[in-house]
C-alpha cells in the first residue's frame, strides 16, 4: 500500500469553519479531506490511501463504533491509523474505542501542539515500519507487509495490535512492564493509561484465538506486565 503520508481523512458529520484542530494540522503540513458518509469514506480510503482516518465521536454518536469496526473489517487499514476524538473525557467511550479497533483516542481540546505531535507520531511510526519477518511457533509476523498469519491463515490486526504483538514476539521470554509497553508501542510523549495496555492485550489474545486462561501466547506476570511464551 502506497500511503500518502500527509493525507488525513476526517469523518465528521458536522464540520465547523475555523476549527482550530484542522487549522493546526494544515499548518503542520497535512492535507485534510472531510467526509460525512460511510460509503464515501470507504471509497476515499481505497483511492486516496490516507495516512490516518480521524472520526469525530461527538458528531457521529453511536455510529462512531460501527464506523470504526467497519473500516477495520472492510478495508486493508493495517497501515492506516484510525483515531477517534471527542470533547468528553469519558473512560467508557475511550475503552470502547480501543476495543473497536482504534489506534488512538484523543480528548479535546484537540488543537494543542501536543495533540498534533501525537498524531504525527502515529503517522511517522507507520511510515518507518522496517522490513523484517519473524516466525514464532505457529505465528508468522511480517513487519514490512504489516501482516500476521496463524497456522498459515491471515489474522486481521489493527496497527497498534500489530505493534504490540511484534514487540512481545520479537523479545520472547522478556518481561515488559505496562509502562515499557506504553513507551515502546505508543511513545513516551503520548498520554495513555496502563488500562489501555490491558484492553489491547485482551483484544490481541482474542484475535489469536485465545478463549481460555492461561494464555498460549501471552503470559500475564501479575504485578508486573506481560511476556510472550
Amino acid at each position: 500500500m502506497d500511503l500518502k503520508a500527509n493525507k488525513i481523512l476526517f469523518f465528521d458529520r458536522n464540520p465547523k469553519e475555523g476549527d482550530e484542530f484542522r487549522e493546526r494540522l494544515v499548518q503542520e503540513g497535512f492535507e485534510l479531506e472531510n467526509v460525512t458518509d460511510y460509503d464515501e469514506a470507504v471509497e476515499l480510503v481505497r483511492s486516496e490511501k490516507p495516512a490516518a482516518v480521524l472520526v469525530n465521536v461527538d458528531t457521529c454518536g453511536s455510529d462512531a463504533w460501527e464506523i470504526a469496526r467497519q473500516l477495520k473489517q472492510d478495508l486493508d487499514t493495517k497501515r492506516i491509523a484510525l483515531i477517534l476524538f471527542s470533547q468528553y473525557d469519558d473512560e467508557s467511550n475511550i475503552v470502547r474505542g480501543f476495543e473497536e479497533g482504534a489506534d488512538d483516542f484523543i480528548v479535546r481540546p484537540t488543537g494543542s501542539r501536543a495533540t498534533v505531535a501525537r498524531i504525527k507520531g502515529i503517522v511517522r511510526r507507520i511510515r518507518e515500519l522496517g522490513s523484517r519477518r519473524i516466525k514464532v511457533r505457529d505465528l508468522e509476523i511480517d513487519l514490512d507487509e504489516h501482516r500476521v498469519w496463524k497456522a498459515g491463515k491471515p489474522i486481521d490486526l489493527t496497527y497498534t495490535q500489530f505493534k504490540l504483538l511484534y514487540l512481545l514476539a520479537s523479545h520472547r521470554e522478556n518481561v515488559f512492564t505496562r509502562q515499557e509497553i506504553l513507551e515502546r508501542v505508543w511513545g513516551k510523549k503520548v498520554y495513555v493509561t496502563s488500562r489501555t495496555v490491558d484492553v489491547h492485550i485482551k483484544r490481541l489474545r482474542e484475535k489469536l484465538g485465545e478463549k481460555r486462561y492461561p494464555s498460549k501466547y501471552i503470559e500475564t506476570i501479575h504485578g508486573t506486565g506481560y511476556r510472550f511464551l
